[in-house]
């Protein structure tokens, strides 16, 4: 169970890192959020991290295109 729980985390963090990466304007915007939530601490405490729009925006984009569990259609009795 945490090797499962850990590859489905390295794993969107892989692809919102790759997807930044591709999208330099989005990368941009989201750290002038990151910035301005900063305000000169070295450290955004949780609560103000999770309340940022545009990075929750980013994360559940992102979620969405690239969804860490797999679906399974399943088909019961001979019904086509």
């Amino acid at each position: 169970m945490i090797f499962a729980a850990f590859e489905t985390t390295s794993g969107a963090l892989t692809h919102i890192i790759h997807k930044l990466a591709e999208n330099q304007d989005v990368q941009e915007r989201l750290r002038k959020e990151l910035i301005a939530a900063r305000d000169g601490r070295d450290v955004i405490p949780y609560d103000e991290l999770v309340a940022l729009p545009y990075l929750e925006a980013i994360c559940r984009e992102t979620l969405r295109l690239y969804a860490p569990i797999a679906t399974i259609n399943r088909r019961y009795g001979n019904s086509p």
